[in-house]
This record gives structure tokens, C-alpha cells and sequence, in this order.
């Protein structure tokens, strides 16, 4: 997965990700002109590994490094949410199929090319999902360890919060409901001590003062041109088009003057698995009155249970926090696929479908390859202006975050 990621980097960049790049070229030591308070290790992160690379002998720039090492983190995610797919579903074609169209969704594997904080933070939101699974019976701090470190790359991992104290709830029910409320508590306070702790004493290292009211200030700025208004169908609409949007990005006139052999080839064989799989499809429509009660295993219905609730809490949040911005949304994708796996774990002895879907993935990872990962790792004389090329996956303008202008950080996501 890695290697391919690393075969194909964007050169249509997330423009937060050079703002990243040049903080980190511009820190002469890790040191808290690398602070950000949506984000507080990530530059950091960034920072050793441009460094590190270096020291191996690999001259590039900051945003090349940032490029490399989500490439290596997002096959470490694919990697992650495969073992939660085997652990639920305990079908290996199964949780193959949806670890690959996870990781060739249109959304994933675009910014899993680029530079941003996303790939990282979801990385650790996936470890703490696994350390939550029905009997791992894992004891809370690692969980509170892992979200910590999510949060700390990007604020928005802090709505996992209530999918993992249930899970831990839900975990070992061979302990009282009593003993599994004091697992809640111990999960949340050592995370919230954790956070708390560190965006102190990082805010005190930018300022530095302690200064509550502009702590909070600072933890919670965002860009003031950030169209947060309300309009329920605009936000509706922008919703939907999200979900499509996850899996499916892209444009075909992406494609003028880079047609080739190698691109008239995958062309043939994604006309030919769309039609396998239409035809496929209809062929077997009248299979699905086979269908009959859907039946799950008790850790199967733990695990869906937490999935919908992970699913629902973002999407409820990010229906009124800027809806059109796709990329947000990756927060939520791995629980996606884990429902989908349980759906389809339990009517595929009714209904069999493992040759559309491994069709489907076919069709998915060959259309988001031809419409917008290859041409957006060219620079042709079309190349689209950043603005215009998140629009094709996200749906908008990417706003900036605002941090306290007394602080030395960069804006950004």
C-alpha cells in the first residue's frame, strides 16, 4: 500500500500542508515556533522526520518529507483496520476487500499523498477502536494513551470520546456495570489530564504566560472568514454529497494531456469491471428476496454498535461545522467500512456477493486512480489552482484556523 501512495504523490497540494512544510524548514530546533494549538505535535512530528530523513542522506524538502511519512502512516492505517476487519468479521476476503477500498477511496488516498495532520490523528483513533474491541479486556490507560496522541494531532479526534468510553464499557462483561462506569471515568480523566496538561504547557512555551482566558482562546481559534453559517438544506445537500465524495472523487477532463497507453489500458479494464459488475448485479437482483433475518454475534453487535455511534457523532457534528469540507469526513471513513463489513458478514451466506465486491473495489480504485490520483501527481499545463482542486474532493475552499497572534504558529486546519 505504502509503495503505492510513494509511486503516485500529489503535486496538487493541501495548501495547510505548506504551511506546514515551511514551519518546519523555518524551526531551526524543535522548539515552540512548531506549536499549534489545533495540532500541537504534528509539526513536531514532521520536524524529526525531515530531519531524520537528512541524516539518512535523502535531501528533499519539508513538504516531501510530510508527503513520505503519511504515505508510511496511511498503509500503517490500512494495516490497523484490517485487523479490526479480521477480528469482527473473521473472514480474510472480506476484511481484504474493505481494507482496499478503504485505502483507494477517493478522499483517503488523495490526502494520504499529500501533507496534512488527518492521516496521523485517524492512525490513532484506529488503535484505540482496536483497543476497545469486544474480549481485548485492554486496561484504559493505553486507550487514553493512543486518543491523547490522536488529539494531539488534530482536535477533531476529541468526538471519539464517547465511541470509546462505551466500548470500554461494552468490553468485559463479566465485571459489574459499577466496576465498567469506574473504567469510563478512569478512561476520560486520565485523557482529559493528558490534553489538558500538554496544551498548557505547550501554550505557556508559545506565549508564555498562563493566562487562562487566552489558553482557551487559543485552543479553540479558527479563521474568521470560515463560513460557519446554518442553512439546513445547503448543509443537507452538503452531507450527502460528502458520503459520495469519501469514495468517489475526481474529474475526467482531469485526464487531458496525459493520455497514454498505460492510461488507455486501465481505461479498458475499468469499462470492463463496470460492466462485470452491472451485469453481474441485475443477473442476481431477484437473489435478494433470499435474504431473510440478518444474523450477528454478540461482539459483531458490540462492534456495530459502536461504529454507528462513531459514524453518527460526526456526522451529526460536521452537519453544522462546515459540511462542505470533505476531508473531515475521513474522521468517520474506517467506521464506514467496519458497519459495512457487518452488513455484509451477515447476509453473505444468503446472498453471494464476494465477486461483486471485489468488482466494486476494482471499479472504485481504477476511477479514483484514472480521474484524480494520476493526474493530480502531473503538473499539466491544466493543472488546477489548489482552491479548485480540493474543491473536486472536499467541495470547498479550504479555511484556514487562526491561532492567538501573540503566539508563534501557523495557521492551519
Amino acid at each position: 500500500m505504502a509503495l503505492i501512495y510513494l509511486s503516485f504523490p500529489t503535486r496538487v497540494y493541501y495548501w495547510d500542508g505548506i504551511t506546514f512544510a515551511q514551519t518546519i524548514e523555518d524551526a531551526t530546533r524543535l522548539n515552540a515556533s512548531l506549536v499549534h494549538p489545533n495540532h500541537l505535535i504534528y509539526n513536531f512530528a514532521g520536524y524529526i522526520f525531515y530531519k531524520l530523513l537528512h541524516t539518512l542522506g535523502a535531501d528533499v524538502r519539508a513538504l516531501t518529507a510530510l508527503q513520505i511519512l503519511n504515505s508510511l502512516l496511511s498503509a500503517a492505517c490500512a494495516g490497523v483496520l484490517f485487523s479490526i476487519l479480521i477480528d469482527t468479521l473473521r473472514s480474510r476476503y472480506l476484511s481484504v476487500c474493505l481494507t482496499l477500498l478503504f485505502a483507494f477511496s477517493a478522499t483517503w488516498w488523495k490526502f494520504s499523498t499529500d501533507a496534512d495532520a488527518y492521516i496521523p490523528s485517524v492512525l490513532f483513533l484506529l488503535i484505540s477502536f482496536y483497543l476497545v474491541l469486544p474480549n481485548h479486556k485492554s486496561t484504559p490507560w493505553p486507550v487514553a494513551l493512543t486518543f491523547f496522541i490522536s488529539m494531539s494531532f488534530h482536535q477533531l479526534a476529541v468526538f471519539m470520546w464517547p465511541v470509546l468510553a462505551l466500548g470500554i464499557f461494552l468490553q468485559d462483561d463479566s465485571l459489574s456495570k459499577s466496576r465498567r462506569v469506574v473504567k469510563m471515568a478512569y478512561f476520560t480523566a486520565l485523557s482529559a489530564v493528558l490534553i489538558v496538561a500538554t496544551y498548557a504547557y505547550l501554550f505557556y512555551l508559545a506565549a508564555p504566560t498562563f493566562d487562562i482566558v487566552r489558553l482557551l482562546r487559543w485552543a479553540s481559534s479558527y479563521s474568521p472568514d470560515a463560513d460557519t453559517s446554518f442553512n439546513f438544506w445547503s448543509n443537507l445537500q452538503y452531507t450527502l454529497r460528502g458520503q459520495v465524495r469519501l469514495f468517489f472523487g475526481g474529474r475526467f477532463n482531469l485526464l487531458k494531456g496525459l493520455i497514454n497507453p498505460f492510461v488507455i489500458l486501465l481505461i479498458a479494464c475499468l469499462v470492463m469491471a463496470v460492466v462485470l459488475l452491472l451485469f453481474d448485479t441485475f443477473r442476481n437482483l431477484g437473489r435478494l428476496r433470499e435474504i431473510r433475518e440478518l444474523k450477528l454475534e454478540a461482539r459483531q453487535k458490540n462492534v456495530l454498535v459502536l461504529s454507528v455511534l462513531w459514524t453518527v457523532v460526526y456526522v451529526v457534528f460536521l452537519f453544522f461545522w462546515l459540511p462542505q469540507n470533505t476531508f473531515y469526513r475521513l474522521f468517520y471513513l474506517p467506521a464506514l467500512i467496519v458497519a459495512l463489513g457487518i452488513g455484509l458478514s451477515a447476509i453473505r451466506d444468503n446472498f453471494g456477493q464476494q465477486r461483486r465486491l471485489a468488482t466494486f473495489v476494482i471499479v472504485v480504485a481504477l476511477a479514483n486512480f484514472l480521474f484524480l490520483i494520476y493526474p493530480f501527481s502531473h503538473v499539466p499545463h491544466t493543472n488546477p489552482t489548489p482552491q479548485t482542486a480540493n474543491s473536486y474532493i472536499s467541495g470547498s475552499n479550504s479555511p484556514h484556523q487562526t491561532p492567538d497572534p501573540t503566539i508563534h504558529s501557523t495557521p492551519a486546519h
